[in-house]
């Protein structure tokens, strides 16, 4: 029954959203439909019971709403899309409880009569108050700087000879190019780290003049700036990595200046430096970078919005991993999947709880959780199958082994969700292990013939963990 929108939206609230927004329908100068309050009732049962309201029938939800009415589909049709959104404008509205400068922005524009002058003032005063004790800065924080002053300003415009004139023309004009400068170069940093892994015909063009303007005194104390600018200096000269220490020494320094979002994105600035050196060989920037994720989680700088994205989550685990930090990667796996998304939190858990304990050689544990799970995710259930084919390898369990070769076979067959490149990268997986199988008591001749195909093959997943096999055999 219910549309992507209404289902995202609702599952994306947590309990006391869902209470919240609840306050929200009842207020009849919000919501003057009641019956949108019945309809999300009825919902939000079914989710705090984790029931799938996509399962919820149109004949069953018009039941419950009108028991004593003939069903009328556009009806349905019409509540469902007035709860979207009602849900919509409730999250505009608890995003702007959470921003009160914005509040306070829209307030001093409306109250430009000249019988709300006290309240004008009051506003005004508070506003710069706000500013003045804000010790963390943004691109956004300084465009709402400009915004307060640009109508401070806008108002004196009217009549020149205003006093201070131009002590409201001065501070408008400073903090639009705060925030101009920061969000280009911003941008150009963006187009820089692309630039550095695909090619590109397309730049991100500077006006002449452009770096020598950024040394002007009167920006020297905006913390952004000069991060950024380490940044650029750091990505255009990569092979000079001193400078990369220097960024990171610079940004040590500024850290406190920076709001939670511009300092994340100034350690992923970071850890996309060491992938670019990763990606050219040089493996010891993976504790690098691991150690710049130890550092995210320490300044509690990995949520966002209160919620872990998946691929933030899948690529600690992945470096943690790849450095040994078993510990570390175990306890940040069952410390932060309570923060992903709902409909995939238990599948990450244990899937790549599963991977982990792969790693540790503890193979009982890997099947244990993974011999009767079975993802609809198609990531997570070719995931998972590899490992339990790696892991019944490991315990030469030959009979389990087969039997799941065969049926991860049909599985890449029958699949439809899966391309021919990936079904291609599996199915010679499959071809390999099943040699590498068969030949555990063979001549070491056979064993180097099978590594020297693995080798040759541009289009198999795991190529690693193969070649690894080959050479215990060639060992034996």
């Amino acid at each position: 029954m219910y549309s992507d929108k209404l289902t995202s939206l609702l599952n994306s609230f947590s309990r006391v959203e869902l209470n919240r927004f609840r306050k929200y329908l009842l207020s009849p100068y919000l919501n003057d439909q009641p019956d949108t309050l019945r309809l999300f009732d009825l919902l939000d049962e079914l989710l705090r019971k984790e029931a799938s309201i996509e399962t919820l029938s149109k004949t069953e939800t018009w039941k419950v709403l009108y028991p004593k009415r003939s069903y009328d589909d556009a009806h349905l049709r019409r509540l469902n899309s007035d709860l979207v959104q009602l849900a919509l404008r409730f999250k505009v509205a608890e995003s702007r409880a959470l921003d009160p400068l914005s509040d306070f922005l829209t307030l001093q524009k409306s109250l430009e009569e000249p019988s709300l002058q006290k309240h004008l003032n009051a506003v005004e005063k508070q506003l710069k108050r706000m500013f003045d004790e804000q010790e963390q800065r943004s691109a956004e924080s300084y465009l709402a700087e400009f915004q307060m002053h640009n109508q401070m300003f806008n108002r004196a415009s009217k009549v020149v000879s205003t006093a201070g004139y131009v002590d409201k023309l001065v501070p408008a004009d400073f903090y639009l190019e705060c925030f101009y400068l920061t969000q280009k170069l911003k941008f150009y940093i963006s187009w820089l780290q692309f630039s550095g892994v695909r090619t590109t015909e397309k730049n991100v063009p500077l006006m002449p003049g452009f770096w020598s303007y950024l040394e002007e005194e009167r920006f020297r104390d905006v913390p952004l700036i000069a991060v950024f600018k380490k940044v650029v200096v750091c990505f255009s000269n990569q092979e000079k990595e001193a400078l990369f220490q220097d960024f990171l020494h610079d940004l040590e320094k500024n850290a406190r200046y920076l709001t939670d979002e511009y300092l994340r994105e100034c350690y992923h600035m970071a850890q996309n430096y060491c992938a670019l050196k990763i990606n050219q060989g040089r493996t010891e920037y993976y504790v690098v970078y691991f150690n710049l994720q130890k550092k995210l989680t320490q300044l509690n700088l990995l949520l966002e919005n209160g919620g872990l994205s998946e691929a933030v989550f899948k690529n600690m685990i992945t470096i943690g991993l790849r450095v040994g930090e078993f510990s570390w990667t175990e306890q940040f796996i069952n410390d932060y999947y309570p923060f992903l998304p709902a409909g995939i939190r238990e599948n990450a858990r244990t899937f790549n709880l599963a991977n982990l304990y792969s790693h540790q050689k503890q193979h009982g544990k890997v099947i244990e959780l993974l011999s009767n799970v079975e993802y609809s995710d198609l990531v997570y259930a070719l995931g998972a199958k590899l490992i339990l084919l790696r892991t019944y390898y490991e315990l030469n369990e030959r009979l389990a082994l087969d039997s799941l070769m065969d049926s991860f076979r049909i599985y890449i067959r029958r699949n439809k969700q899966m391309s021919k490149s990936l079904k291609r990268e599996y199915s010679n997986f499959l071809n390999f292990l099943s040699k590498l199988s068969s030949i555990r008591d063979s001549k070491a001749a056979l064993v180097q013939l099978v590594r020297k195909n693995i080798l040759e093959n541009q289009h198999v997943i795991s190529k690693k963990w193969l070649l690894e096999k080959t050479d215990e055999l060639a060992k034996k």
